[in-house]
């Protein structure tokens, strides 16, 4: 999957916890989002390591979707990432929303034809249909952004979603375009 795509399943995912009563900050949205793009930091061209201090050196010492594409992976760097989050934060909960975005991309890549082992210790290696930077993944990234605003929509103002379904619906629809409307152009 693209970054992109990761991004918007690290959100969705998170939002979805937040149905289950987990708190909701723009902070940890972020670390969702976050968390959803880090496993790629074994990718020398992933957005991930193009943008972080040092973040193409990983890439050196780990195939793609090896070892950073596990859950003890996701384990240990939530640990990191969540240490120092705690430090500043005081607060669990954007260690939390890190490491349910680190869950939403394996999920994705699970859904993909090269699927991921998701732990070092199986040989278990589900795999999808859908091939990275196609118009699969389009149709993917489309349900997901919509799902992902429109639980946003019920999330903010439940009874207002609630009574004007339709209408939000449609504003959903138009925001999902707004926000991928371009990333769409470029896929095969």
């Amino acid at each position: 999957m693209m970054w992109y795509t990761h991004v918007v399943f690290g959100v969705l995912f998170c939002l979805i916890a937040v149905l289950f009563g987990a708190p909701m900050s723009f902070l940890d949205i972020g670390m969702a989002a976050l968390g959803a793009l880090m496993p790629d930091i074994d990718h020398p061209k992933s957005y991930i390591s193009t943008k972080l201090p040092g973040g193409t050196v990983m890439p050196r010492f780990v195939e793609h979707r090896g070892a950073t594409h596990t859950i003890e992976a996701g384990i240990l760097i939530t640990a990191l990432v969540g240490g120092l989050a705690y430090w500043i934060t005081n607060s669990y909960w954007p260690a939390i929303a890190f490491f349910i975005g680190y869950i939403s991309h394996l999920f994705a890549d699970t859904l993909t034809v090269s699927g991921i082992k998701w732990s070092h210790f199986s040989n278990f290696h589900p795999r999808g249909k859908i091939k990275t930077g196609t118009r699969g993944e389009g149709l993917v990234l489309i349900l997901v952004t919509f799902t992902t605003v429109m639980l946003f929509a019920y999330i903010v103002m439940p009874e207002e979603t609630s009574k004007n379904l339709g209408w939000v619906m449609l504003i959903a629809l138009m925001a999902t375009f707004a926000i991928i409307g371009k990333k769409l152009k470029r896929l095969k």
